[in-house]
């Protein structure tokens, strides 16, 4: 399977660039895209049409589609003891995207309030999610289309997030996890785990798949199991390893109509 690479180069001229904003080399900004005051994107970087940034710093090699808006204030209030109303917390920090980054269409990525919301090196993001204020995602983790997560929680590397999820704000989640589609995950999960349902548990030790199609969905291979290691995507086992995803994801979908 040949890569598919984005060539489109230029800045169009319907686009809204900030005086104060950098764009690298060989980029593309697509029609209606505006990228705001003080914002910077690296080189070889595609921002396509109607893509909003603000307070944000992309890296190398990204590419943020159609309609996805980052960096805008998150939803934080304060309520006042006496009056009961709403009061907004302030925002201060950055979206920071690192390199070959690739965000899908009309996502929201919130800026960080006191501290940076950050997205590492690798990670994919699909469709419609949300990622809330101060969000710590590492790299190479699949954050598949409709997922929610909650602000201020640290998301390791090599993780697989299914379809619908939703993560509870101010957890952590560890390296290579799994968490199947629908689930509503409110604690926090350790390495290497999968989980699923709602609450969403552990049902690792109620799967029986070989530690290879495991390694496909959160990084996990039986040659790494007492020490960390990078995802790394295969061409030739490309192929192989989607059908390892859709089949372990269809038993998930199986366990979960079980409790």
């Amino acid at each position: 399977m040949k890569d598919y690479k984005d060539t489109r180069k230029g800045i169009s001229k319907h686009a809204i660039i900030a005086d104060s904003a950098k764009i690298g080399r060989d980029c593309y900004v697509g029609d209606l895209a505006i990228v705001g005051d003080e914002c910077m994107v690296g080189d070889n970087t595609i921002i396509d049409s109607r893509v909003v940034l603000r307070n944000t710093i992309v890296g190398k090699n990204c590419t943020i589609q159609s309609g996805s808006i980052i960096g805008e204030v998150g939803f934080a209030f304060e309520r006042d003891n006496n009056s009961m109303s709403l009061e907004k917390f302030p925002h201060y920090g950055k979206v920071i995207i690192k390199d070959n980054v690739e965000i899908f269409a009309n996502c929201t990525i919130a800026r960080g309030s006191l501290t940076n919301t950050v997205i590492e090196e690798g990670t994919k993001i699909d469709a419609l999610c949300h990622i809330a204020h101060n969000v710590h995602i590492g790299e190479n983790t699949q954050v598949t289309a409709g997922v929610v997560v909650g602000g201020s929680t640290i998301i390791g590397n090599n993780c697989w997030l299914g379809l619908n999820s939703t993560i509870k704000h101010k957890i952590k989640i560890g390296n290579s996890v799994i968490v199947g589609s629908g689930s509503s995950l409110i604690h926090n999960v350790e390495d290497k785990d999968i989980v699923a349902g709602n609450p969403a548990k552990s049902i690792k030790n109620k799967i029986s798949l070989s530690d290879d199609k495991l390694f496909l969905m959160g990084g996990q291979s039986k040659e790494n199991q007492n020490k960390e290691h990078r995802f790394t995507l295969r061409k030739k086992d490309y192929s192989i390893r989607l059908k390892g995803l859709a089949y372990l994801n269809i038993l998930i979908g199986a366990f979960l109509t079980t409790i």
